[in-house]
């Protein structure tokens, strides 16, 4: 008999309600103890956030009974997210009612809504208020450090909150350093996933040479700080790689 979750070797059969045979599942050990807690973790989640109706799943058994449901119910609501952030990609690929022309380091600007702007970064919020304060607030904000294609796939995932595989490979530099330079967190932690799935013998030394050639950046934003933090012995070796250095 396999394992019902993992379809792995059944160690031990768990019954769900003692009452039958039918209602017994085989379950492996593993599954039993690991999957099940993050299981019943993700729906406790869902109850604590108000998103699911379900009462408080605190038994094996309770979880296998209503995972298939809480699954459907999730995925349900997965799709309604992708509604809405499908309006927003087709209001950032036509302009529909734009706002504010974002213009990069060359090239024509590329039309936003403000309201996104600053939602999304508070940095770009605060751009954004300076200008509301002058007598004749402008209609557009400058972004230098970008191109014209890196200055539109930063804004389309501000938009859509991902991007296409070879379009985030292409231009993974410049998003890097904007998610630090105007704090915006998903976007870093957006790179952070993706870079990692990047990294390999081709391109380890252009990511290094990306690194030392915005050390400056890198040693004064927000992300650093809780780097340096949760990682003090790597610190420790940082501090004496610089001094040996300087020397």
């Amino acid at each position: 008999m396999d394992c019902t979750l993992c379809y792995g070797t059944i160690v031990g059969v768990y019954n769900l309600s003692g009452n039958s045979v039918k209602d017994r599942l085989g379950i492996c050990t593993k599954c039993y103890g690991e999957e099940a807690d993050k299981m019943m973790n993700l729906m406790n989640i869902d109850k604590k956030e108000g998103t699911s109706y379900y009462e408080t799943a605190t038994n094996w058994g309770f979880t296998i009974k209503k995972a298939t449901k809480w699954i459907e119910e999730a995925k349900k609501r997965e799709q309604e997210c992708n509604k809405h952030i499908g309006l927003l990609a087709v209001a950032f690929r036509e302009g529909s009612y734009s706002d504010i022309q974002v213009k990069p380091g060359n090239g024509p600007s590329i039309p936003a809504h403000r309201f996104l702007l600053a939602t999304t970064s508070e940095v770009l919020k605060t751009m954004l208020a300076s200008n509301l304060c002058k007598s004749a607030p402008i209609d557009s904000i400058s972004l230098p450090e970008f191109n014209r294609e890196d200055l539109e796939t930063f804004l389309e995932f501000l938009y859509c909150g991902k991007l296409a595989k070879e379009k985030f490979d292409m231009h993974f530099q410049s998003l890097t350093l904007a998610a630090d330079k105007y704090v915006i967190p998903h976007l870093q932690t957006y790179c952070e996933q993706h870079i990692l799935k990047l990294l390999d013998s081709s391109n380890s030394l252009k990511i290094l040479d990306q690194i030392l050639s915005h050390t400056k950046e890198i040693y004064f934003s927000p992300s650093f700080e809780d780097f340096a933090r949760q990682n003090l012995h790597l610190m420790v070796q940082i501090a004496r790689a610089h001094s040996e250095k300087e020397t």
